[in-house]
């Protein structure tokens, strides 16, 4: 199937420590990430490379007629035995500089859709460049169909919405300096 990739950033006027920290709580994603209600870390201890999340989620904030698309093709999904949640695993973790994960919607013994996702965070004096990264890697059809109603550049634009959600929870936290408050 075709891969979907993509990438968007911001600089956050916080220091790489206090964002990578942020992030590393996947269970507070909700608070900024627009289309996530809850995040569940499966089993006890630190986030380390292993750790298993349950996500639940609905349409990315894209434009009205693709998220209908993709609703539309996610309830076939559903229909044909994907669940109705996402797991996500941390695959890679680089303090302060970068998490990695891969997350998909489960189906039977695989998954109805997958996709790699990244934070890259670089320092700059106390601020933050974050860049987030993903590939969608659809495993149907319908999956496929799904992820390419939004397309590369929609799912961009979604991302760039809870990054400038992120943008100023994290700069509302603590101001840092005299820096201008100005969105990026």
């Amino acid at each position: 199937m075709n891969e979907i990739s993509g990438q968007t950033a911001i600089v956050i006027h916080a220091p790489a420590v206090e964002v990578y920290s942020y992030l590393l709580d996947f269970t507070r994603h909700p608070e900024w990430v627009k289309n996530v209600q809850k995040v569940t870390q499966e089993g006890s201890g630190p986030v380390q490379v292993g750790t298993t999340f349950q996500t639940q989620e609905g349409p990315p904030p894209v434009a009205l007629g693709p998220r209908l698309v993709m609703m539309f093709h996610f309830m076939r999904g559903l229909i044909s035995g994907a669940k109705g949640y996402s797991r996500a695993e941390i695959t890679g973790l680089e303090p302060n500089r970068r998490i990695a994960w891969k997350a998909g919607v489960p189906k039977g013994e695989g998954y109805f859709n997958v996709a790699q996702w990244e934070f890259l965070l670089e320092a700059q004096n106390e601020s933050t460049r974050l860049t987030q990264r993903f590939v969608y890697q659809p495993q149907n059809e319908i999956s496929r169909r799904m992820i390419s109603a939004a397309g590369a550049q929609g799912i961009e634009a979604a991302c760039l919405v809870s990054l400038r959600q992120l943008k100023e929870r994290m700069e509302a936290r603590q101001p840092v300096g005299n820096l201008s408050r100005k969105a990026t």
